[in-house]
């Protein structure tokens, strides 16, 4: 019987490798990933559960948590010391959080993407297709309660919200500033 890479692993073990980077020590103390519905490895403090078709969950650092679930092609990174990364009840969701303290999370719905830095908050719930990215320092994203929902806070400590509508965006890119977008369409920025 001849073997067979399977391709499909391999570029998403690739992607993950460049999507987490270079580690420091204590991330390399506390690492988890769950695939296929196992967790392959688990050191330190880092926890990780995965299940259904297709989907990734991995951890990287001293109390750091990722979750993929309740559906397939689910992925969840959480890349930092108590960073919370969680993708379930729904298929390819997407939550990626990078750096101490931050959590990103895409549920209830499909398609999803919550992407958190530098310490922030970033949730895509209850819908499809929606989108949220907190990149400023403690900044907070919030996308859902409908479908095709954007909100980006790129400001420090700024705030976006585009949530209980169809197709709002909320952009926050001033320090300290908040959008919100309730209505369908409607698109709010500071």
């Amino acid at each position: 019987m001849r073997r067979r890479t399977p391709v499909g692993l391999i570029a998403t073990a690739t992607a993950v490798c460049l999507l987490i980077g270079a580690q420091p020590a204590s991330a390399a103390a506390n690492v988890c990933i769950a695939a296929h519905g196992a967790v392959k490895v688990q050191k330190g403090t880092a926890t990780c559960q995965a299940n259904g078709k297709g989907s990734v969950a991995i951890a990287r650092g001293d109390g750091s948590v990722a979750v993929a679930t309740g559906g397939d092609h689910n992925k969840a990174i959480a890349r930092g010391d108590d960073s919370i990364a969680q993708a379930f009840d729904g298929d390819r969701n997407t939550a990626i959080a990078s750096g101490d303290q931050s959590i990103a999370e895409a549920v209830f719905g499909d398609h999803n993407t919550a992407i958190a830095r530098r310490g922030s908050y970033a949730a895509a719930s209850s819908g499809d297709g929606n989108r949220a990215i907190a990149s400023g320092d403690r900044s907070g994203a919030e996308a859902g309660y409908g479908d095709r929902n954007t909100a980006i806070a790129r400001g420090d400590r700024s705030l976006a919200q585009a949530f209980f509508a169809d197709d709002a965006t909320a952009i926050a890119i001033t320090d300290g500033c908040a959008a919100s977008a309730i209505s369908s369409g409607q698109t709010d920025s500071c």
